[in-house]
């Protein structure tokens, strides 16, 4: 059986980043979360929401061209 509710000490030990990144995140709404408490506090993300977070806030590459001078720069889209 899968939690369905990870508190940001148990996500941060998943994802391997420190547990005051996770509060960040969820103090800037950038991360998917509920307060189970009254005051806004001891917060708890949803299964799913780090995964949701990856993708929306993953920064697509961009393709590297060289010039004839042997100097890179980014291609122009």
């Amino acid at each position: 059986m899968t939690k369905s509710l990870e508190t940001p000490k148990e996500l941060a030990a998943r994802v391997g980043l420190p547990v005051t990144n996770i509060r960040y995140l969820i103090r800037e709404d950038m991360l998917d979360h509920i307060f189970t408490a009254p005051g806004q506090r001891n917060p708890k993300i949803p299964s799913g929401a780090w995964e949701k977070y990856v993708s929306q806030f993953t920064v697509k590459a961009q393709r590297v061209t060289t010039r004839k001078t042997g100097q890179e720069m980014a291609s122009d889209k």
